[in-house]
């Protein structure tokens, strides 16, 4: 169920996120939400909460399109004139917004670390429209998007959800049900995707992991050991630090709604692919061996990184966004804190018979 969710702040700022109904996986006209992204910015809607102070930016994702807006609290009056602003676009330059994303998703594929990203998930869930990329999204030409694709897109428009940070305030629009699609399979394999005029290769090694309804506390404790700690996680000391083998050598857990998948990603020279690959893999499968200091690491990092999100009103509504969008509990980040404090060893290594499957994509020279 949508539902709208405020939240106090000290700041004089006001903060709304918005998620509409325009993710990857449930969008009629595949990459249509990336052009309609440019529309949006350049409407005369937009771009007058623009120049009355409002600042809006929109971010394309899997399940849903998200767009944020900070203002003044004083200006809260005027965001009832977002809905209309996103649902009055000018169509004459729709060929002119299919340019502008063409070039955005094409500058994306031939970025190492974004292409081999999107290749291993393509691999990994081969039939989902999870198995593609949001930024990337491989196979998909925009320039086949017609203005009855767009029409069709507005007039279903509808958020998610609604959360405000520091005020109330009332965006119009309707609300709808989302509806995540499964994941009926994985696939296992290696592809490499060479791109010219790179010395650098990105190696991208993905798993399938709980979704938003599962062990997320669990994966993502896992994840900051591994890869999501920074200088201090397994993925960097052994690639990076003892090895001297890597650019950098970092690991992302993300949980939607049908699917969750965790991606541990380095970037090295050619000479380096194989030797930094297997190094990958072991690493993740070092993860069966968990120390006390280890957990010990892991709730400091935790804890830290929550307070300084919750500093901002913008880290606030991002972090709380999830909330409304998924159905969880109000207290979701309360029960995390308390999950930390009893984290154990226990909790992370059971999550390594999960990990069979594995898809690893090499993108660069």
């Amino acid at each position: 169920m949508a539902k709208v969710m405020k939240i106090s702040h000290w700041s004089e700022s006001l903060v709304v996120d918005v998620k509409l109904n325009l993710g990857l996986v449930n969008e009629d006209t595949p990459g249509l939400s990336r052009v309609l992204v440019n529309l949006w910015k350049w409407s005369r809607g937009v771009m007058e909460l623009e120049k009355n102070g409002v600042t809006v930016s929109f971010n394309n994702s899997w399940d849903q399109l998200t767009v944020s807006i900070k203002t003044h609290r004083g200006n809260s009056t005027l965001l009832k004139g977002l809905w209309d602003a996103l649902t009055k676009i000018d169509l004459s330059l729709l060929g002119r917004a299919i340019n502008e994303a063409s070039t955005q998703v094409n500058v994306a594929r031939e970025d190492t670390t974004a292409r081999a990203m999107a290749e291993a998930l393509r691999g990994l869930m081969p039939d989902s429209p999870y198995g593609n990329h949001p930024e990337v999204l491989l196979g998909v030409d925009l320039s086949r998007i017609k203005p009855e694709d767009v029409r069709k897109a507005l007039d279903n428009l509808a958020y998610y959800s609604v959360t405000v940070v520091g005020g109330d305030v009332d965006i119009g629009g309707s609300p709808a049900n989302p509806k995540w699609p499964s994941v009926k399979g994985y696939g296992d394999g290696e592809v490499n995707v060479k791109l010219s005029g790179k010395v650098q290769n990105t190696i991208a090694v993905a798993y399938p992991a709980d979704s938003i309804y599962g062990r997320v506390f669990n994966y993502m404790a896992f994840n900051t050991l591994l890869g999501g700690m920074g200088l201090i996680s397994r993925l960097y000391m052994e690639i990076r630090v003892k090895r001297g083998l890597a650019y950098y050598a970092f690991s992302t857990y993300v949980p939607l709604g049908g699917v969750g998948f965790l991606v541990a990603l380095a970037g090295t020279r050619e000479k380096h692919v194989n030797e930094v690959k297997e190094l990958i893999l072991k690493t993740t499968e070092s993860m069966s061996t968990v120390t006390d200091h280890d957990v010990e690491m892991i709730k400091g990092n935790q804890r830290g990184r929550l307070t300084v999100r919750t500093e901002s009103p913008e880290g606030l509504a991002q972090m709380y966004s999830i909330i409304p969008l998924y159905g969880l509990p109000e207290d979701y980040y309360e029960r995390y804190i308390n999950f930390l404090s009893n984290l154990k060893v226990s909790d992370i290594v059971g999550l390594t018979h999960g990990l069979e499957h594995h898809y690893i994509a090499v993108a660069g020279s």
